[in-house]
C-alpha cells in the first residue's frame, strides 16, 4: 500500500476531489490549530515545579522519556506527511517534555 493510501489523507484527498469544507469544519480546524499550540503548555507547571524547587523526586524518568519518544515519533510523522498542526503540536511537546527529562537528570 502506498503512503498516500495509508490512512489520514482523507482530508487532503476530499479537498483535491473538489469537496469544499463547511463553515463548521473550517471553524473546528481553526480551533484545533489553537489547541495544538495551547495544550502542550499544560506541562509547563511540571517544568516550573522541577526547575524552581530543584527537585524531581516525584517524577518518573520512564514516563517522561516515553512522552519524549512518542512526541518525537509524531513530529517525524508530521514532517514526512507535511501536517502543519501536528508538527507545531509535536514540536512543543518534545521541547516541554525534554525540559522535564533534563530536570530529572539534573536534580536527581
Amino acid at each position: 500500500m502506498s503512503s498516500s493510501r495509508a490512512g489520514f489523507y482523507h482530508q487532503k484527498r476530499k479537498t483535491a476531489r473538489g469537496h469544499k469544507k463547511s463553515k463548521e469544519t473550517c471553524r473546528f480546524d481553526h480551533f484545533m490549530f489553537v489547541m495544538a499550540i495551547v495544550i502542550p503548555f499544560s506541562t509547563f507547571s511540571q517544568v516550573l515545579d522541577i526547575w524552581l524547587t530543584k527537585s524531581a523526586d516525584s517524577v518518573s524518568m520512564l514516563t517522561w522519556s516515553a512522552y519524549v519518544f512518542s512526541s518525537s515519533c509524531w513530529l517525524i510523522y508530521a514532517i514526512i506527511h507535511k501536517e502543519r498542526i501536528i508538527m507545531i503540536n509535536s514540536t512543543l511537546w518534545v521541547l516541554l517534555d525534554s525540559m522535564v527529562v533534563m530536570g530529572i537528570l539534573v536534580y536527581r
